[in-house]
């Protein structure tokens, strides 16, 4: 575990600067850029819309609120409060509060200055000419007929295009959200001029309650509009109708019509038992006049005389005026009125009688001296046929009056049946007309009545907390960018490594090189190091040496003469000559005698006696001036690469080690995984170790332990490294 620990601190201080440097100048930069950037300032207004509290004159006060319709009304005026609509109209008006009140050499409460004047430079003179410096509406007026849907055009561009203040993108910047489940509405708003945010706040404010009115009130002005048209035109329908009826009534006599058809069947009855009275007595008197004409021969004088002819039909004339008057007397019975004023029944009662007692004297004198046939007197007999001729008379005249008003009811029942039908339909049309009538006064008065609802419910709409002038910016960003960026960069650094660290495949290491190879490192020769390590270069090398020879002898069987070991490689210039050399001179510094046998001028590694040889005396061969292989302790045999030329396994085998010099500063290529691989399944039970060449001091360091300089720094260091925190020297 500490082995791990030790690399991942290892590996972040071999990235230190790159970790420090980096975050610093990407936070340096970040720093100086928001250094640039204008100050903010932000301003808020709060509105209570008395949707939820208010009073309702639709539902009644005390009725059970619906959450649904009060969040959607809510949700509804936020929406309008965002519009594109609204804001178009606030982006012009506030265009025109500000070049209509803008100074250029001064900052006043509606734009600064230089925003001023970058306007103005901004601006087409054409539209700078629509600019009236005594009236923002009129301004405002102008501009709108101005604007225009064309890509040319100044003023449609202000809003479509990315304007900071008066664009839809900048606008919509605007936040409106209601502050828990109450009434009040906090809209607020931020850009980087101060007078500019107020003024389109207290644009917004008038704008949004004029939007909201035309749109609640749009729908219901329309509906009342239409049931009054609606209105007026059933109630024009009705009164046409109705003086229809009047007119039709006046026409044909109608005053109640139920009651005068109830008055002419009455007559009707009356009539028709005077009828049969009058006929029963008109029988009865003709014959009884006719009987008693039957006895008297001397009535032809009568019938002669004129005078009672005359008196006669005086009579029958007055009888059928008091016929004709008794059809108008009241009935105190049935409490019916005349319809008209009736002739002086009485008086013509009067001279009826008169006229009676006349003709009977006038009878009396003409029939005094009369008798009849048998003997008997004429007078009483005269007296019985009068009083005969006088009711034939007078059932006669009232017969003929009763027939004339059998006629006029006849002619009234004719009249009356059509009317009855006319005034039922033409009182069902006026009735149903009027129901259509009361239905459209209902629903205008219930539309007028959501009017003043809402009428209510947008006067409710009132500014709380009106937006006020921000004098301070607010607090920017500028710390916590500036960290973010440093710990951004940080960890993109430190990422990028990690992932180069675990894709990167040079050995550098032992932790990597065992990783990658999954064979064993035994030791590490130095590279030419940095500048400050190259004085003590040739320490770094003879200190690798001695360790690296320390751990070659431990490999040897001190019973076997000579004792071979095999340096091999992958490829050209791994270093193997310069690790053979070095080794072999730290072995004769302790006595012993070493031979090194090199491909490059011992033996021919393309020759048949060694692709064929079984041991190290068949292909190498004793040589003026070097150690004989019978009498060598140890024999260095430095092969050729193996991707240049293979190596019989009895030559691995037969070795003490088999060593695979591997460059740390070298990727390790697939090709080089294979060769070792091949190596070690070849070399069979011989140990096949690696050795990393051209190694950084700080790789070495972990074979050999701590390498100068010894500074009291270095050794605190390498101490900590080593996890000695609590060590004493």
């Amino acid at each position: 575990m500490t082995t791990y620990i030790a690399y991942i601190l290892k590996f972040l201080f071999r990235i230190k600067w790159w970790l420090i440097i980096c975050p610093v100048l990407v936070a340096l930069l970040v720093y100086f850029y928001m250094g640039r950037q204008s100050r903010y300032y932000r301003s808020t207004t709060t509105i209570y819309t008395g949707i939820v509290s208010g009073y309702d004159l639709e539902n009644g006060e005390g009725s059970r609120q619906d959450w649904n319709i009060i969040n959607n009304a809510m949700d509804n005026l936020i929406n309008i409060i965002k519009s594109q609509s609204t804001l178009h109209n606030v982006s012009l008006r506030l265009y025109a509060r500000n070049m209509v009140h803008g100074n250029p050499d001064e900052d006043n409460n509606y734009i600064y200055a230089r925003n001023y004047r970058s306007e103005v430079a901004h601006t087409p003179q054409e539209v700078l000419d629509l600019i009236d410096r005594t009236s923002e509406d009129k301004t405002f007026r102008k501009l709108l007929d101005y604007e225009v849907a064309e890509h040319g055009n100044h003023v449609y561009g202000l809003f479509h295009w990315t304007h900071r203040y008066y664009s839809y993108q900048a606008l919509s910047r605007i936040e409106v959200r209601r502050i828990a489940n109450s009434d009040m509405l906090e809209i607020s708003y931020e850009n980087d001029d101060p007078g500019v945010v107020y003024n389109t706040l207290e644009l917004l404010n008038d704008e949004f309650v004029e939007q909201y009115k035309e749109l609640r009130f749009g729908e219901t002005n329309d509906v009342i509009r239409f049931f009054e048209q609606e209105l007026a035109r059933v109630g024009h329908e009705l009164r046409e109708q109705e003086d229809s009826l009047r007119d039709y009534s006046v026409e044909n006599l109608i005053i109640n019509y139920d009651e005068q058809t109830k008055h002419i069947a009455i007559l009707s009855r009356d009539f028709e038992l005077r009828y049969e009275e009058t006929r029963l007595n008109l029988n009865s008197s003709e014959s009884l006049r006719r009987k008693i004409e039957a006895q008297l021969e001397e009535l032809q004088i009568f019938r002669n005389n004129a005078a009672f002819v005359e008196q006669l039909h005086k009579i029958g004339d007055l009888q059928a005026q008091i016929t004709a008057a008794e059809a108008f007397i009241p009935d105190p019975a049935s409490g019916r009125q005349p319809v008209r004023q009736p002739v002086d029944v009485s008086r013509l009662q009067v001279q009826m009688n008169r006229e009676t007692d006349s003709l009977r004297s006038l009878t009396s004198a003409i029939a005094s001296q009369q008798y009849t046939k048998e003997g008997i007197a004429t007078g009483a007999l005269i007296q019985q046929w009068l009083d005969a001729v006088l009711l034939s008379t007078k059932s006669q005249a009232e017969m003929k009056v009763v027939n004339e008003w059998k006629k006029s009811l006849d002619d009234r029942y004719v009249q009356y049946a059509p009317v009855g039908s006319t005034l039922k339909r033409k009182n069902r049309l006026i009735s149903f007309t009027e129901q259509s009538y009361l239905a459209m006064l209902q629903a205008l008065n219930t539309a007028r009545l959501r009017q003043k609802n809402l009428q209510m419910t947008s006067a409710t709409l009132k500014i709380i907390n009106p937006p006020v002038l921000p004098i301070s910016a607010e607090p920017t960003k500028r710390k916590m960018m500036v960290a973010a960026a440093f710990f951004v960069t940080a960890v993109f650094i430190l990422g990028f490594f990690i992932l180069l660290e675990l894709l990167d495949r040079t050995l550098r290491d032992k932790i990597r090189a065992e990783r990658i190879t999954g064979g064993k490192v035994i030791g590490a020769f130095p590279g030419p190091g940095r500048f400050g390590e190259r004085r003590f270069a040739r320490q770094y090398r003879e200190i690798a040496s001695r360790f690296m020879g320390n751990a070659v002898l431990n490999y040897f069987d001190p019973r076997e003469r000579p004792n071979v070991l095999n340096v091999l490689s992958t490829e050209r210039g791994d270093g193997k000559s310069t690790l053979a050399g070095h080794l072999a001179a730290y072995l004769r510094e302790t006595g012993m005698k070493v031979r090194i046998a090199s491909w490059n001028k011992d033996f021919d590694s393309h020759q048949k006696e060694f692709l064929l040889a079984s041991r190290l005396e068949e292909f190498v061969h004793d040589a003026e001036g070097e150690t004989p292989l019978s009498e060598a302790d140890v024999v260095i045999v430095e092969y050729p690469p193996l991707d240049d030329s293979a190596i019989p396994k009895e030559l691995l085998q037969n070795a003490g080690l088999n060593i695979m010099v591997a460059p740390a500063n070298r990727t390790w290529k697939e090709t080089d995984q294979l060769l070792y691989e091949k190596s070690v399944e070849m070399a069979g039970e011989t140990p096949t170790a690696l050795f990393l060449n051209c190694a950084g001091r700080d790789v070495v360091q972990t074979f050999t332990g701590l390498l100068p300089p010894y500074t009291r720094l270095r050794k605190l260091g390498y101490q900590i490294s080593q996890f000695g925190f609590t060590a004493v020297k």
